[in-house]
């Protein structure tokens, strides 16, 4: 048996004489080479770049798009037509002038018709014709006719007035204005999750960095033991208990640096960094937060600031006028359809004389002429003609209109019900950012009494080691309380750091704390027509 005990302990002092080989997380006994990202430089990154919020931003143009189709139902519309026609027919006529009487004739027209804002549809339009025929009876043959006509219909009771007619149109500019705040509302929901992202990343490399220090600690302890055990001064269990925890703090390395690595991939995911792009592979390294000290505004006045700026609840007020425009609208429809109408019309003719066949006499006739004298009559107001009247219709019990009409008035009310949600939401979300802030500085001021007296404890020890009062296991075990309370301290600040990006992501001036507005394409203004 004694050998075998003089076996084993030659075998542990080589393996302690041998050099530490440290796992691989532990060969760089610093933090790793990278580019330092300002946080707005990443804020700015987000919203340039992040595909999410790109999808969203095309909702602005689509909307716009969508007014002025609205707004072109006021534009001006040209017609215009032309056509040629020949009737050969059997004649029950004496007059006719042969067995069939032949009728051809060609003309077109062209005419611009406009709809108003009031709801009055309006023509102007010009007809022009040359008639040709065999009939013994005709005067003018061939013959010429033109006509300059204006037709209006103006509703009286449906579908009359602004308020009505420019119903979609008004829609369509509440629509874009919407698009605007809800990229708003996204752009500052992924700005919150950058800066949260970019938070926990500056908590992952504090704590690597302590986890780092950690085993440094660790690794000096084992050094010193390793000199006193050659100097005979403590048992080979000291060496033992500080090797294994160099090796425990190498899997704490290697465990920091798995969450680093995680979270920088979340964050360069959501800048949208891809392969080619210089940040891809390396290293982001967040600056220094700003300790507990930032004064934040106290509930009432988030509360009042967050009711005013907050995009998703200006959307849901805009939606409000939309439902507004929508209940008006369907009012209006329940009433009887009356519309006045109103033609006027001057007309011309010309044409070549010719004698009547009954009696082979002929008569000159006010209106011989070529093609161009027809206008010239026209001009002249030869002949007119005009007419004036109501036209009415009513769906008897008219109950599609009615239904409509309840329907906008119940989405009206969902439209109050969602409003008053949003705001209680948005309190919640202040309050419990509040609690956040509030707690986590509480946190930082106990952290930092941990810190110091860990640290102290930690010094009182080491000197007890010196004088041999101590051993490894009390050394190693203040050694992991320091650690542990700088790693508290530095989630606290974290904490206090994202509660305070989801004050103002509830507020709503989370991009603009740091002077960033995106930009969201020109306002647009209703043009009356």
């Amino acid at each position: 048996m004694p050998i075998f005990r003089t076996i084993i302990a030659l075998l542990m002092i080589a393996g302690m004489a041998a050099p530490v080989l440290p796992a691989r997380a532990g060969e760089a006994q610093g933090e790793p080479p990278g580019v330092t990202l300002p946080l707005r430089d990443a804020l700015v990154r987000g919203i340039e770049k992040n595909l999410e919020l790109k999808m969203a931003e095309v909702d602005i143009p689509v909307s716009q798009e969508q007014r002025t189709v609205e707004d072109a139902q006021f534009d001006p519309v040209l017609d215009a037509s032309v056509y040629t026609s020949q009737d050969h027919l059997p004649s029950a006529s004496a007059l006719a002038g042969g067995d069939h009487e032949d009728l051809g004739s060609t003309g077109g027209t062209v005419g611009v018709s406009k709809r108003f804002q009031t709801g009055l549809r309006s023509r102007v339009g010009v007809e022009s014709l040359g008639a040709d025929s065999n009939s013994a009876i005709v005067g003018l043959n061939p013959s010429y006719r033109t006509y300059l006509t204006l037709d209006l219909t103006q509703p009286l009771l449906r579908g009359a007035g602004p308020e009505v007619n420019t119903a979609n149109l008004r829609i369509a500019q509440n629509r874009v204005s919407q698009s605007r705040y809800y990229y708003l509302d996204r752009a500052q929901g992924i700005a919150q999750r950058v800066e949260n992202t970019y938070y926990l990343l500056s908590l992952a490399h504090q704590v690597l960095k302590h986890r780092i220090e950690s085993r440094n600690l660790a690794q000096g302890l084992l050094d010193g033991n390793r000199r006193k055990f050659k100097a005979g001064v403590v048992p080979v269990t000291e060496v033992q208990e500080a090797k294994t925890a160099v090796a425990s703090r190498d899997e704490q390395i290697v465990y920091a640096r798995q969450q680093m690595e995680t979270v920088s991939n979340q964050l360069k995911n959501l800048l949208e960094i891809r392969p080619g792009d210089p940040l891809y592979n390396v290293t982001i390294i967040p600056q220094p937060l700003s300790d507990a000290h930032v004064v934040y505004p106290k509930f009432g006045q988030a509360l009042a600031l967050a009711l005013k700026h907050r995009p998703d609840l200006i959307n849901q007020r805009l939606e409000l006028k939309t439902l507004d425009i929508r209940l008006v609208y369907f009012d209006n429809q329940q009433l009887p359809r009356l519309d006045a109408q109103g033609s006027l019309a001057a007309n011309g003719l010309s044409g070549t004389e010719r004698e009547y066949a009954f009696d082979g006499s002929r008569v000159n006739s006010p209106f011989a002429g070529d093609y161009g004298d027809s206008w010239s009559s026209m001009a002249g107001g030869d002949g007119y003609s005009w007419y004036i009247g109501l036209d009415m219709e009513y769906p008897i019990g008219n109950r599609a209109a009615k239904a409509r009409y309840s329907q906008a008035a119940w989405e009206k009310k969902r439209g109050i019900y969602r409003l008053k949600r949003l705001e209680g939401t948005a309190e919640t979300e202040l309050k419990n950012a509040l609690v956040t802030l509030n707690r986590s500085w509480e946190r930082v001021q106990v952290a930092e009494r941990f810190v110091r007296l860990a640290e102290t404890t930690l010094k009182q020890e080491n000197r007890r080691l010196d004088e041999g009062l101590s051993d490894s296991f009390r050394i190693l075990d203040f050694q992991n309380s320091v650690i542990a309370a700088r790693i508290r301290k530095a989630a606290a600040v974290a904490d206090f750091n994202s509660g305070l990006a989801d004050l103002h992501r509830a507020i709503g001036d989370n991009l603009s704390r740091y002077n960033i507005m995106p930009a969201m394409g020109p306002k647009e203004t209703a043009n009356a027509r």
